[in-house]
């Protein structure tokens, strides 16, 4: 699959479980059309992703201005982690064309489309993150 293998060099980390990636791809949606797949869905890699993302993110920001205040970081933090800015990266990064939707899912280009990409960009980092830990999570994140 040439799109999974444009997204590995993106994300520039080689798994030791590959299928966390695979699964990272894996909408709900393509489980009801795929009874015979055998990984679950994206869903707690991106809970996870999501947690890491925040962190990083915060951990940059504490870093970078280190006289700012609190509310300032959460505005900033809030205008760089939001779904519009994460279907952005994740169609960077190549996971548009990755994941695994159902057919309906697939010919989506609206508003629950860029949802999509957001939270499978979430479910990458959360995959990263579960494979490899903390240092290549925030290395993947901070080339985005």
């Amino acid at each position: 699959m040439a799109s999974l293998d444009a997204l590995k060099k993106a994300v520039s980390y080689e798994f030791k479980n590959e299928n966390l990636l695979l699964e990272a791809l894996t909408h709900r949606s393509y489980l009801n059309e795929h009874p015979e797949w055998k990984l679950p869905h994206n869903e707690r890699l991106e809970f996870l992703g999501d947690a890491v993302i925040e962190l990083v993110i915060t951990e940059e920001l504490f870093n970078r201005y280190p006289d700012k205040e609190e509310g300032w970081m959460t505005s900033v933090r809030a205008a760089l982690v939001n779904y519009i800015t994460l279907a952005d990266v994740a169609r960077g990064v190549g996971i548009d064309g990755a994941v695994l939707l159902s057919r309906g899912e697939s010919r989506d280009t609206g508003r629950a489309r860029e949802v999509i990409l957001a939270n499978a960009f979430e479910a990458v980092v959360g995959a990263v993150y579960q494979d490899g830990g903390y240092l290549p999570a925030k290395k993947f994140i901070n080339s985005c």
